[in-house]
């Protein structure tokens, strides 16, 4: 679960990015992914244009529609990644329980280029490039992130 403040920039590129990258190596059938916001401002609207126009420019296509994060998606999903600290205490107030804490991460925290902390900048009101390099961090961290995921997984099957 990739989780922002409305839903409309960060996470549902973030979605989209990942399950690109999944499918582009083989993987895209192993993982269940979603993306939601923090707040329900956007709730039920589609990406941000200028976030959807970025992602195709890359080859990567963005068919969301904002939602709002629930506490049982605190149960139903292994990682739950905030985009900034902000959304990371937001979602971490939601948790019920150690377990679920656990699985709550900040999202750069897979990106190799990133220090300790880094967020996702928000890029709702900005210009373009803005919405170029969050889409370079995603793409990096969703990269990063899948190679952990894949390694852990064929760890995990060598036992």
């Amino acid at each position: 679960m990739f989780v922002c403040l409305g839903n409309i920039c960060r996470s549902p590129l973030a979605h989209a990015v990942f399950d690109h990258e999944a499918a582009t190596r083989g993987a895209g059938d192993l993982f269940e992914t979603e993306s939601s916001g923090t707040a329900a401002y956007h709730e039920g609207e589609p990406a941000d244009a200028r976030m959807r126009e970025t992602a195709l420019a890359h080859g990567v296509r963005i068919d969301h529609r904002a939602r709002h994060l629930k506490k049982a998606d605190l149960d139903n999903y292994d990682l739950i990644l905030a985009m900034d600290r902000a959304n990371l205490a937001g979602i971490l107030k939601l948790a019920a329980n150690p377990q679920q804490r656990e699985k709550i991460r900040l999202f750069r925290d897979f990106d190799g280029q990133a220090g300790p902390d880094a967020e996702v900048p928000d890029p709702y009101y900005g210009g373009p490039e803005g919405f170029e390099e969050v889409f370079r961090i995603a793409d990096r961290t969703c990269a990063g992130l899948l190679d952990q995921l894949l390694n852990t997984a064929e760890n995990e099957s060598d036992k």
